[in-house]
């Protein structure tokens, strides 16, 4: 019976992580396609923008964050590869038992959806369409304008806060039978 009630605990998480997962995937890679025909890449003059306006404006990535890694040779490949290699180690820890809480699991799900969005653009077309556009504070010069995003950059970042909140108010485990604080065996006397 405890056997049937795992599996069937096994498949309800299954289940929830894939459908966040092909969620946020769906919006991305959906939304990129819109504004791919329907947003204009526009020159905004910095002296007549106002401050916390969010506005589309077509851009096209090949770096990471930020646009860093732009001018790198070879980035698509190497850039693929990282997120090739991002996705195992969500695969990882989807194998681990804090995927069992389903804050965590949430976040999992919505890094996998952001980093597989961003990887399909990035090896179909070199780079990722980027078209969501801040503008903060003048003073701030760093969000004047803030970097150009897109929907999967938006879920690779609530999906990681996620993660953050668990980790910082998950209870703390006991120490494993045997064991001491330290993790080293305790001597039988």
């Amino acid at each position: 019976m405890v056997a049937q009630e795992d599996s069937l605990q096994q498949k309800k998480k299954i289940i929830l992580f894939l459908a966040i997962f092909c969620g946020s995937f769906i919006a991305d890679i959906g939304t990129k396609v819109w504004a791919r025909h329907n947003v204009k890449a526009q020159f905004v003059d910095r002296n007549t923008q106002e401050s916390f306006t969010l506005r589309f404006n077509l851009a096209f990535n090949e770096g990471v964050a930020l646009g860093n890694f732009d001018d790198l040779p070879g980035r698509r490949i190497i850039l693929s590869i990282i997120g090739i290699l991002a996705l195992g180690f969500v695969y990882y820890l989807f194998r681990r038992p804090e995927s069992e809480n389903r804050l965590y699991l949430w976040g999992l799900a919505l890094v996998a959806g952001g980093a597989l969005g961003n990887l399909a653009e990035r090896v179909y077309y070199g780079a990722v369409t980027d078209f969501v556009q801040f503008w903060g504070l003048k003073s701030v010069k760093i969000t004047w304008p803030w970097p150009t995003f897109n929907v999967a950059d938006i879920v690779l970042i609530v999906g990681v806060g996620l993660m953050l909140i668990y980790s910082f108010t998950a209870p703390v485990e006991d120490a494993p039978k045997g064991k001491n604080a330290n993790g080293k065996g305790t001597r039988k006397k």
